[in-house]
């Protein structure tokens, strides 16, 4: 039962899909066709269908079988907005092959070119406004504690507490924290984990997810009969890290006749096709970027440094970007000279930094100079933000995973800066979250994603970061 409704809901989803699609099929087939159908009535219907049903047919059948590929009817309640748009625009671009090909194929095409384009930019802007819709409608219902599913959170590492507080202020994930176990000494709020119950307890309590967190004594023999009972009951089952910088990649597995082996999926940006796009778009944009806003801005803004800061102009400055590989990130200067700019972190309120240079930091047009790095190779337009030398070695050290936000170019902006991460690190803590989010980017980079960072982006050089310093 407790898959009962997402399969429901999946179902109908399909049904109302394949309707429009049919809908869309049968009425650009009467345009396309109306010197023989004339008028639109239920005998009209069934000549259509008698005279193009394998057509239709092979339409449908082929959404089928490329939503089960893109995955289009799976993992609502997990899945982010991005996510959602990302995997209806696949489903389209597959399914467009198909109704090209169909209509080409028959002695009289089905469609006309233009009746064929027209006919998947409908059904585009159907599959993404519907999808935009089901997901805020979805979100706030949850918010107003509908829909909700329990968890219990077995075990309690240092990681534990960051879910209970993304659970706790995260209310349209529709997840209610109903009980968290750990193995010995429980404090307010917490129940000492009784294997002998355990089953009793997730019946009762209707529990339809449990996370489980490595260590606190839940040692791997236990962790295997928790999940047995868990899977018994049809319980949806995570694993929570003892560290978020350490959390583990999926796992592919191949063989080596019949002995299988684990090896670690690849990062996107891993796969050369994914990086000739990143390359193309960053040449692109930075082309644009050059010629309508780079062409008169870059003169004002250098002449205005010149003015009322003097030479030099611009600021140099050591940065570890692709694979750590050390490059001169290029800026507009906005301190005034001092032998530590190159060695110490920028600080809030830094007596260092200019008027001007102040009102530079808080749009972000100090960052402009970096599109000649874009050019050079040694950036992209989105990524990790490249940090000195300095952080990286200190940092390095004490925040583990931090060498994977070097295994793809840093950006003049990234997902940590929309998201706030950006400004002062008043303590390891700040630089962690930063990083954390840098790690997600590498691990979960899209062209998609790379547009919502872009567009979020300049929403804050409009409306000013409170966080640039």
């Amino acid at each position: 039962m407790k898959n009962l409704r997402q399969n429901n809901a999946s179902i109908l989803l399909l049904l109302l899909d394949c309707l429009a699609l049919a809908v869309l099929f049968f009425t650009f087939l009467f345009i396309r066709f109306n010197y023989v159908y004339f008028e639109i009535n239920l005998p009209t219907l069934g000549k259509m269908f008698s005279d193009q049903y394998k057509a239709f047919i092979l339409i449908m059948v082929s959404w089928y079988f490329i939503s089960e590929y893109t995955q289009l009817y799976r993992g609502f309640r997990f899945s982010r907005y991005i996510n959602y748009i990302k995997g209806s625009l696949f489903q389209i671009v597959l399914f467009s092959f198909v109704l090209f090909t169909v209509s080409g194929i028959k002695f009289e095409y089905l469609y006309s070119n233009e009746q064929a384009f027209l006919f998947i930019s409908i059904l585009a802007a159907y599959l993404i406004l519907s999808r935009s819709l089901i997901f805020y409608v979805t979100k706030r219902i949850r918010i107003q504690g509908l829909d909700l599913r329990n968890v219990a959170l077995i075990g309690y590492n240092e990681n534990a507490k960051g879910l209970i507080d993304l659970l706790n202020q995260r209310k349209d994930l529709g997840l209610n924290l109903s009980k968290v176990f750990v193995a010995k000494n429980p404090e307010e709020g917490q129940e000492t984990f009784n294997l002998d119950s355990f089953k009793k307890i997730l019946i009762e309590e209707n529990i339809e997810f449990i996370y489980i967190c490595f260590g606190n004594g839940l040692d791997e023999n236990l962790i295997n009969q928790i999940t047995d009972i868990a899977e018994g009951q049809y319980v949806h089952i995570g694993f929570i890290p003892n560290n978020s910088m350490n959390a583990r990649q999926s796992l592919d597995i191949s063989y080596l006749d019949t002995f299988p082996i684990l090896t670690y999926k690849k990062y996107p940006l891993d796969h050369s096709f994914n990086q000739i796009v990143k390359r193309i778009f960053d040449l692109v944009f930075t082309f644009f970027v050059f010629v309508f806003i780079l062409s008169w801005l870059y003169p004002i803004i250098s002449l205005l440094v010149l003015i009322y800061q003097g030479r030099p102009v611009h600021f140099f400055q050591k940065r570890n970007g692709l694979n750590g590989r050390e490059f001169n990130c290029l800026k507009f200067r906005t301190m005034r000279e001092d032998k530590l700019n190159s060695l110490k972190p920028t600080e809030r309120n830094d007596p260092r930094v200019t008027k001007l240079g102040r009102i530079l930091r808080k749009t972000s047009l100090d960052e402009l100079p970096q599109f000649i790095n874009v050019l050079k190779g040694e950036m992209s337009i989105v990524g990790p933000r490249p940090h000195m030398v300095s952080e990286n070695e200190s940092y390095s050290d004490i925040i583990k995973r931090y060498s994977l936000r070097h295994y793809v170019k840093p950006g003049i902006t990234g997902l940590a800066q929309t998201k706030g991460y950006r400004g002062a690190v008043d303590s390891d803590r700040d630089m962690e979250m930063r990083i954390r989010t840098d790690i997600y980017y590498v691990r979960n980079w899209s062209f998609l994603l790379d547009i919502l960072i872009i567009f979020r982006t300049v929403k804050l050089m409009i409306f000013g970061d409170e966080n640039a310093i």
